[in-house]
């Protein structure tokens, strides 16, 4: 059995952190009266670290599968 906390799950959890973020980041941004060119960069950048994460969280199972 598969221990809850292993690192790909957690890798995943980053990852949906980062969605959830980056989506947080558009619709509270303009309320905060920032500008506009400034969410979007932000909200993207952090959307570009989703992918980063679930690659790391893919390599950490094969790794697992490794061991």
């Amino acid at each position: 059995m598969e221990n809850s906390k292993s690192p790909c799950n957690r890798w995943y959890l980053v990852m949906l952190f980062c969605l959830i973020l980056s989506f947080v980041a558009f619709m509270i941004g303009p309320r905060l009266n920032y500008a506009p060119g400034l969410i979007h960069n932000c909200a993207i950048m952090i959307g570009l670290w989703a992918p980063t994460a679930a690659i790391f969280g893919v390599r950490a199972e094969l790794l697992a599968r490794l061991k």
